[in-house]
């Protein structure tokens, strides 16, 4: 959304046509509208949406639009309602929000990403829509954009996590604040296994494993991953463990101050940071974090009671206990995630379906806790479950859930059905998918077939 919207019409008939100053103005029919923005931005920021679009009003500076179905408006509504809390909390964490609006435009299914962060109105998928206002995780995640990404920017693709990292530390202190600790802890464990594939993923790429990359003559979409936020996350978690939180809240403050409206490298950051908390260098080995490979030694996975219970859960599972209803009664999205994740990749197929038989995570309305299961059921060669496989891969387009399921099948070793199964979803869901996730999921298929 602009911050002021202009419209000029032509002259009216019968007025002096040569007092136009403007021959686009002047041309029969024609209205020309103008929308200035105030505020700088990187031009990768810029983007537009056209089509029958709807909206709700959620907050004083908040509106949610859509395609206009009004069933999807009042769903999107009902799970963005607590946006303007989120926007207070972001102000009194990392200084005033400098955009005036912050508007929420839900996508068609083939949109690749969760969120693009677009100043003043953030595009989203509409699989955050999840009716239990867990998606509006994502939504903190691109409103925390607002400061780092948006108003302080990466100069280039090599220092991604300068965007990235940042706005998933800001991001968790947002859901920490509105949510509790517990779900902010959540969060950090899911991401800690996230990391840890992707470390498997690099193994034989290591540059990718490093925050400060080389990306010459490198398509940024073929090593996009969880790292630049991931391990970004813990490289300023580590300086906010050793300083204490309320001094790395006032240097998060003053570093938004400094550099807004800005763009910055690496070294940049790191003399900021030298020079405004004397002697981390001492306490914080600067070079390994940004330019070594692999995850230091001091990132720490998250610690609280119900982290460790569900992966403990997770670990008994492997020896055959599945957990009780009891122990999962109040589980949403976020806790049953986690668990999956925990699971090992491969494990018996009869007892995944044990598992979906009593809690249909199979048919799971939350795309996260369906595709972590499906991705199992894949590598366990649980066949079963192929045909909601296909289905999810024909509905949906967001990249997150395509290259794991795609990656899974294709990867099966020895297993040619599964190859065959993967190509033909694919020719048949193609058109569907956004070019982006096109050449991703090509990229997949290239090399295993």
């Amino acid at each position: 959304m602009a911050a002021r919207h202009v419209e000029r019409r032509p002259p009216a008939s019968g007025e002096a046509a040569m007092a136009c100053d403007d021959a686009l103005w002047c041309a029969e029919g024609r209205v020309v509208e103008e929308f200035v923005m105030e505020q700088p931005v990187p031009p990768y920021l810029f983007a537009f949406a056209v089509g029958e679009i709807g909206w709700r009003e959620v907050g004083p500076r908040t509106r949610v639009y859509a395609e206009a179905v009004p069933a999807v408006l009042d769903a999107a509504a009902r799970e963005f309602a607590g946006t303007e809390d989120m926007i207070r909390v972001g102000e009194n964490l990392f200084g005033g929000y400098e955009w005036e609006r912050f508007d929420l435009l839900v996508l068609p299914p083939s949109f690749p990403y969760g969120g693009m962060e677009n100043p003043r109105m953030v595009f989203l998928t509409p699989t955050v829509i999840k009716g239990d206002a867990s998606g509006a995780q994502v939504v903190a995640h691109e409103l925390a954009h607002s400061w780092t990404g948006n108003l302080i920017t990466n100069k280039t693709n090599d220092h991604f996590w300068l965007n990235e990292g940042f706005t998933t530390y800001a991001e968790r202190r947002i859901v920490e604040a509105v949510q509790g600790e517990d779900i902010a802890t959540l969060n950090i464990g899911i991401g800690w296994r996230g990391l840890m594939e992707e470390m498997e993923r690099f193994k034989d790429n290591v540059e990718f494993t490093k925050l400060k990359t080389n990306q010459e003559g490198v398509d940024p979409d073929d090593v996009y991953s969880q790292v630049p936020y991931e391990k970004g996350f813990q490289f300023l978690w580590r300086i906010e463990r050793q300083i204490g939180r309320p001094a790395f809240d006032e240097f998060l403050k003053k570093y938004i101050a400094t550099f807004k409206f800005q763009s910055i490298d690496t070294e940049m950051f790191l003399n900021f940071l030298k020079a405004n908390v004397p002697g981390i260098e001492n306490e914080v080995d600067l070079q390994v974090w940004t330019e070594g490979t692999g995850i230091p030694s001091d990132a720490m996975e998250p610690v609280s009671n119900i982290y460790s219970k569900i992966v403990s859960l997770a670990n008994e599972f492997k020896l055959g206990r599945m957990p009780r209803e009891d122990e999962v009664a109040d589980w949403q999205g976020q806790e049953w995630e986690l668990y999956l994740e925990n699971l090992p990749k491969s494990v018996e197929a009869s007892q995944l379906s044990a598992l979906d038989a009593r809690y249909a995570l199979a048919e799971s309305k939350d795309y996260e806790v369906k595709v972590a299961f499906l991705q199992l059921a894949i590598t366990s060669r649980c066949r079963d479950y192929h045909s909601e496989v296909e289905k999810t891969l024909k509905e949906v387009g967001r990249m997150k859930y395509l290259r794991p399921l795609y990656t899974a099948l294709v990867q099966s070793i020895g297993n040619e059905e599964e190859k065959v199964f993967a190509k033909r979803v694919f020719s048949e869901a193609r058109d569907s998918y956004h070019p982006i996730a096109q050449g991703v999921v090509e990229s997949i298929l290239s090399k295993h077939l």
